[in-house]
């Protein structure tokens, strides 16, 4: 703390690309767009549009593998804006479109192998953002901004190969997809300059199969797949300069398969959450934060486990005195097993630091159970 303290936290995290902060929704756009109105469109709204185009190709060379690179990327941007008096409204809508290309293909030809291979690897996205502003001339305004990501990805493999030594062939094909969706919101009410509520949100959701598959005179490979969520939300009160007060709030979680060809399966699961809860008075601030998590994978007829909670405080008044403390529980074991220490193990740790008038104190300590265990530090 000490000095630090005396700056205002920030306790809204970044959910959302198009949730810029209010004071640059206000200062108009940068540079002033160089795009003319467009006459066509018949609004009340004074309308800049803007837009770039991206591409590109090249070819290298890496040994015996040809390697083809390309991309291509769209944007566009519409600003609309409206003076009324002291009332201004202004609009700003952006979209952007890209995909890269990646392609590899070779022949070997040596004394240990001779084949040929053929790889790709792509990426499309799509994004699209919107924010709107009314602003009272003197006094504060309302902003709400908006943000969709669209993003799918792919790589595909194969490589069929011949030992001329041995006559052995070798076979091998891989596949991936994945497809991410993800939204966020941001929402601010600002009755004067520097008082103000500002709310924002994020989800996303996202996932793909995968395959590997070998022949090299046995069978071998594997299929798997994942799904993952997530979400997050600030939600803050500021006063200018006499308080401020925020709470964020996050959570995750993804499911796992995996299967080893031609018998073996294994699955899992994890889920972790955070929590902070903060804000300043004058000079003092505080910050308290939390966090879960917990893992659970599955082998054949055994599991094994994961987890932990973090707990963390922190507390300022100016340049006078500071305190800061942490504490974590950690646990994992293996079931079903015969030896009891690998059934299951805590962890306990902790720290506490204090600051006054620049000395500072600092203490912790660790203890493990099964085997049992304490440390000071």
């Amino acid at each position: 703390m000490g000095k630090h303290s005396r700056r205002k936290p920030s306790y809204l995290p970044k959910v959302a690309a198009g949730a810029a902060p209010l004071a640059l929704l206000f200062t108009g756009p940068a540079g002033a767009l160089a795009a003319q109105p467009d006459p066509s469109i018949p609004l009340p709204f004074d309308h800049q549009r803007e837009g770039t185009l991206d591409r590109g190709v090249g070819f290298t060379s890496e040994g015996d593998t040809s390697v083809f690179r390309g991309f291509l990327t769209t944007t566009e941007r519409n600003f609309f804006s409206k003076d009324a008096g002291d009332l201004k409204v202004v609009a700003d809508v952006r979209r952007s479109v890209s995909e890269t290309v990646e392609t590899r293909e070779g022949v070997t030809a040596r004394p240990d192998k001779v084949g040929v291979l053929a790889a790709a690897k792509t990426t499309e996205a799509v994004k699209k953002g919107q924010r709107e502003a009314v602003r009272f001339d003197r006094h504060g305004g309302v902003v709400a901004g908006n943000e969709l990501e669209l993003e799918r990805t792919g790589t595909r493999l194969t490589e069929a190969t011949l030992d001329p030594r041995t006559g052995v062939p070798t076979l091998i094909s891989e596949d991936s997809r994945g497809l991410r969706v993800a939204e966020g919101t941001y929402h601010a009410v600002r009755p004067l300059p520097g008082v103000g509520v500002i709310n924002e949100t994020e989800q996303h959701l996202g996932g793909g199969p995968d395959r590997a598959l070998r022949l090299d005179g046995g069978f071998s490979g594997d299929l798997g797949g994942v799904l993952a969520a997530g979400r997050s939300s600030g939600h803050a009160v500021d006063v200018g300069e006499l308080a401020a007060v925020g709470t964020t709030s996050a959570q995750h979680g993804d499911g796992r398969v995996k299967g080893l060809l031609p018998l073996d399966v294994g699955s899992g699961t994890g889920f972790g959450q955070e929590h902070a809860l903060g804000g300043t008075i004058g000079s003092s601030s505080g910050l308290v934060t939390t966090g879960q998590d917990m893992r659970l994978a599955q082998h054949g007829a055994g599991f094994t486990g994961a987890g932990s909670h973090r707990t963390s405080g922190d507390l300022g008044i100016g340049d006078v005195a500071s305190a800061r403390g942490t504490t974590t529980t950690t646990s994992h074991g293996v079931l079903p097993t015969t030896d009891f220490t690998r059934a299951g193990r805590v962890t306990q740790s902790g720290t506490l630091e204090l600051t006054v008038f620049g000395r500072s104190w600092r203490t912790g300590a660790t203890a493990g159970a099964l085997p049992c265990e304490l440390e000071r530090f």
